[in-house]
């Protein structure tokens, strides 16, 4: 934990992360703050609302904040691609604080109207400055500094959300009168001033396509966008999987003040109080996974994320289904004094840890593994697709109130229902990442090897991975090692288990029992084809490489399937060895660097 915390400090302190993670700190301060607070109006000031329901309006800001990355991304991730995307950042960093104006005269003038209206421009200008952000990780940092990034961006943001939230609701309980507009507002333009300066020290970032021809046709870019981001087989499970996360994170988030005033009856501090719980367990899941996934890109968390999100969505049911609503309104003091508070609290904590596990794995895949040319446009469908979530999560939410009049405990129990579907979808649909949530039980993390340069396993096309070694003792540890599906080449049989079996049926490994007879040989040939074909990894050692090499001319393969419309890409490890003293059974904490060879 202490190396942890170092590394954190160290890339904080570095400019290339420092000045960005100050960026996107503040500007997400800065949206909650302010969306937080017209939330908070239009729930408690009856004549802000006039005749809408808190639960209809709360829920239509909560779509109209997302409605411009469905929008907008497909434009904004074409001129994060084209141009450098610290530009990009910047330029997105100074409309925000004209958007806190325009807020304060909405509240200057009890309008909602341009209350709404200013949470819309804040989702507009999230819209521009969301795939320049994600995709300006990748490229200032290395991939063993990506994991733990994300990590703090996830914290933080949360932290940001909560901060935001707890200034919003602390001065919302002065009934949302002048103090709103002289401090919210006030403080969210100084805010908004200070992320300003922390954009202009961001490292620029040059564009990989600068004569990208930008396509202002929003319907048809957004159109093309998705359906990009549906050809990267190992991206678009990561894309599917974050837009689910914040469809519940929107679901509960929204759904706070709600619970508050109804089955809680309790005073609008209350709600401020179970965001924070909900946020620490972000913070506290988002560093669990990098220190679990062996600061490397860690898909198995996502499964064991939304376990821990089942079971404390279950109970979480139980005891809002058994709870006895007070006949007077609850202070904070108050609510901290039941013992069915403190469960409520606890349990929301548990699933946002979950949420925390299920995350950063995603994140850090779509960025590690998205093209590096098309990268923020990777990001932009991302951000689409999210978007439409969020939507259909407001939607949903209205549905589930209006069904059961109100009960706004049904929408947290209807979202641990749909999370047992998803997790099934994982499993079945996506075998290997359920290979990876068990490795995490059955491979020591301290034998690892520290692997440099994953930028080649983004890149389209079948590939064979060459490993210094790929014997039949060590292979699960060489497929934990890398993150990516692929299939292991082993010399010989495994042992009969249950464990082996599922290996086989899924395609993980395939056995040889006489690697060295010509025939058996020629049938790897074929194995090798028949994998680069179907886009799929093959990984081989390199003493097998270099006989296949000489006696079957390896070597003009990817030349021979390129002439079919195949790519395929031979990647190989080259071993930077650190002597430690370990049996012959354990590998070596090595460095591995992944090297595309040139056919």
């Amino acid at each position: 934990m202490r190396y942890a915390q170092c590394m954190a400090i160290q890339l904080i302190r570095d400019n290339r992360f420092g000045a960005f993670f100050w960026t996107q700190f503040l500007g997400a301060f800065n949206d909650n703050l302010l969306k937080f607070a017209v939330t908070l109006a239009v729930t408690y000031n009856d004549s802000l609302r006039g005749s809408f329901s808190p639960g209809l309006l709360i829920n239509l800001i909560a779509a109209l904040f997302i409605l411009p990355f469905v929008i907008f991304s497909a434009t904004s991730g074409q001129l994060a691609d084209k141009f450098d995307k610290t530009k990009v950042m910047r330029l997105a960093k100074w409309l925000e604080p004209p958007i806190v104006l325009i807020t304060a005269l909405g509240f200057l003038l009890n309008s909602v109207e341009l209350l709404v209206l200013g949470v819309f421009l804040l989702g507009t200008q999230s819209a521009f400055f969301g795939p320049a952000k994600y995709a300006y990780l990748p490229e200032q940092l290395k991939s063993s500094e990506l994991v733990m990034a994300n990590a703090l961006v996830e914290s933080a943001t949360f932290m940001a959300i909560l901060l935001g939230t707890i200034a919003a609701g602390s001065l919302m309980s002065q009934d949302a009168g002048n103090a709103v507009v002289y401090v919210v507002c006030g403080f969210g333009f100084a805010v908004a001033l200070l992320g300003v300066h922390q954009a202009q020290r961001m490292p620029l970032t040059p564009s990989h396509a600068p004569d990208l021809k930008v396509n202002w046709n929003v319907f048809s870019e957004t159109w093309r966008n998705v359906r990009f981001a549906t050809g990267l087989s190992t991206v678009w499970p990561a894309l599917l999987g974050i837009s689910w996360l914040w469809f519940v994170g929107a679901t509960y988030l929204t759904q706070f003040p709600l619970l508050s005033k109804t089955l809680l009856n309790a005073s609008a501090g209350v709600a401020t109080v179970l965001l924070f719980a909900f946020t620490v367990g972000l913070g506290i899941g988002a560093f669990l996974c990098e220190k679990w996934s062996r600061k490397r890109i860690e898909m198995g968390l996502v499964v064991w994320g939304l376990v821990v999100m089942i079971l404390a969505g279950l109970l979480l049911h139980v005891v809002l289904l058994n709870y006895e609503t007070s006949q007077n309104q609850q202070t904070v003091i108050e609510f901290f004094s039941q013992f069915d508070n403190i469960a409520v609290l606890g349990l929301f904590v548990l699933i946002s840890i979950g949420v925390g596990l299920y995350s950063v794995p995603l994140y850090a895949t779509m960025q590690a593994f998205a093209p590096r040319q098309s990268r923020s446009r990777v990001v932009s469908a991302n951000n689409i697709i999210n978007s439409f979530f969020m939507v259909v999560s407001a939607g949903f939410a209205i549905v589930i109130l209006l069904a059961m009049k109100g009960q706004v405990l049904w929408v947290f129990s209807a979202v641990t229902a749909i999370n047992l579907v998803v997790l099934a979808l994982w499993v079945f649909k996506q075998p290997y990442v359920v290979l990876r949530a068990q490795l995490l039980f059955k491979v020591n993390g301290r034998h690892l090897p520290h692997i440099e340069n994953l930028d080649h396993l983004g890149e389209d096309g079948g590939k064979l991975i060459v490993f210094p070694t790929l014997l039949h003792d060590n292979f699960l540890q060489r497929m934990a090692a890398l993150p990516i599906e692929m299939t292991a080449v082993l010399s010989g049989r495994l042992k009969p288990s249950r464990f082996a079996n599922r290996l086989r049926k899924h395609g993980f490994i395939l056995e040889f029992n006489k690697l060295s007879e010509i025939d058996t040989q020629k049938e790897l040939i074929k194995a090798i084809a028949s994998h680069i074909q179907q886009g799929r990894s093959i990984a081989i050692d390199k003493p097998m490489f270099e006989l296949l090499r000489k006696q079957y001319r390896l070597d003009d393969m990817p030349g021979v399937l390129a002439k079919k419309g195949i790519t395929m890409n031979v990647l190989e490890f080259s071993e930077d060895s650190h002597p430690k003293n370990l049996s012959n059974q354990e590998i070596s904490q090595t460095v591995w660097r992944l090297i595309r060879k040139d056919s």
